[in-house]
């Protein structure tokens, strides 16, 4: 066999420790079988990832980038908040349905690091990367609908993660997806209520200044 690049060996290990998590279990997933796993040497593990810790980060990032990039790709220019909202948290489903090892995952990860002495800064870090990924999707929103929040966005995200969260463990416990997915668009409806259009005077104004400009 050839060798492989150390961006794909990395990539390779990712996928194999995601498989090993989903299918063993996030405390039987060792570096030795996840080495197993990608048909790689126990070595490779460790020349691409400075520590289990990083190997295991770099699964959730994939995991939560998925998620993301989903709902990311419903936001279009010109539609109104509410729409955008309730098509990217319908998108996220698709994957949540379609992968729920996964995303079970994510939470055995959040309760082994805060039950492993000197891994509490991964749940934290977990977490921020969640809820930095809300404020990018609302901030994206914003951007298309032509509107601000009238909460901070901190605030925003924390309730747009937390909600999130707590659907898809309830929806792991009792699979119940229409039950689910009204719980996120009456979410997506409820922050729509906290989207604030500018005045029109700002709008006309800023039509106004561009007409002035010297042709």
């Amino acid at each position: 066999m050839g060798r492989v690049a150390a961006g794909d060996r990395r990539q390779q290990l990712i996928e194999a420790a995601i498989r090993v998590a989903e299918r063993d279990g996030i405390a039987a997933t060792t570096t030795r079988r996840i080495a197993a796993e990608a048909g790689a040497s126990l070595a490779s593990v460790h020349y691409c990832f400075r520590s289990k810790q990083e190997l295991l980060q770099e699964v959730l990032t994939a995991i939560i980038t998925e998620l993301a990039e989903a709902a990311r790709g419903e936001v279009r220019p010109g539609i109104d908040a509410g729409t955008l909202l309730r098509e990217g948290l319908q998108a996220l489903w698709v994957i949540v349905e379609k992968e729920p090892g996964k995303q079970q995952l994510t939470y055995e990860l959040t309760h082994y690091a805060l039950r492993q002495p000197g891994m509490d800064s991964f749940a934290l870090w977990q977490y921020e990367m969640s809820y930095a990924a809300c404020s990018a999707h609302l901030e994206a929103i914003a951007a298309a609908a032509g509107i601000t929040w009238s909460r901070p966005m901190p605030v925003l995200a924390r309730m747009l993660m937390t909600v999130i969260d707590g659907v898809v463990l309830g929806w792991l416990v009792d699979r119940d997806s229409p039950a689910a997915l009204a719980a996120l668009v009456s979410l997506a409806d409820l922050l729509a209520t906290l989207a604030v259009t500018p005045p029109s005077d700002e709008l006309e104004g800023a039509a106004l200044d561009g007409d002035l400009s010297p042709g």
